[in-house]
């Protein structure tokens, strides 16, 4: 069973009745699954960088059902990366993606400050890394340039095949219509 509560510092969080903080977060489980296979957000990070970068998040976790994101209420001012569990995304009521650990949710972060555009929503029990865009245009500034390029240079390639899967489903959905209208 997991509890999370915001601390000083950072996030605590209770599993299995001890506290745990994000100090440890880089040795948690749920973390070294992601070291070993690394999201593709932060493909072609050198090792030193994808450990910093992990660690500049704070590790949370939601119940099964649990809204984690709402799309009316919350700012983008996060990102956040599955570390355990499955995730749904909800917009006006409708199911649109179901998301898996190493999938990131509002990666566009360090570039919008609008709004959510869909609900997140926890179907299993869930952990996830929560990344704020200060803490991580910070850890930007104290690395080479070029890693901040690897970074966007993935969060292209994400968007691009983000923007590819949705025009299939575009047209698929067309095609449907037109049979339905022909067989009317």
């Amino acid at each position: 069973m997991y509890e999370s509560k915001k601390v000083s510092g950072g996030y605590a969080y209770m599993e299995n009745g001890m506290e745990q903080n994000n100090k440890s977060l880089i040795y948690h489980d749920r973390v070294q699954n992601i070291l070993r296979d690394v999201p593709k957000l932060l493909r072609r990070f050198p090792p030193e960088d994808l450990r910093g970068f992990l660690m500049t998040g704070d590790l949370e976790f939601f119940k099964p059902g649990e809204v984690i994101l709402s799309e009316h209420s919350d700012q983008i001012d996060s990102a956040w990366l599955i570390a355990d569990g499955r995730v749904t995304i909800w917009k006006e009521d409708i199911e649109v993606a179901r998301l898996n650990p190493g999938d990131f949710i509002g990666e566009t972060f360090l570039f919008n400050k609008g709004h959510r555009i869909a609900t997140v929503k926890a179907v299993t029990s869930v952990a996830m890394i929560r990344f704020e865009r200060s803490v991580v245009l910070g850890f930007f500034r104290t690395r080479p340039e070029r890693i901040f390029k690897i970074f966007i240079m993935n969060l292209l390639e994400i968007q691009q095949s983000r923007i590819k899967a949705m025009n299939n489903k575009v047209v698929k959905l067309q095609h449907m219509l037109l049979e339905y209208q022909s067989e009317k």
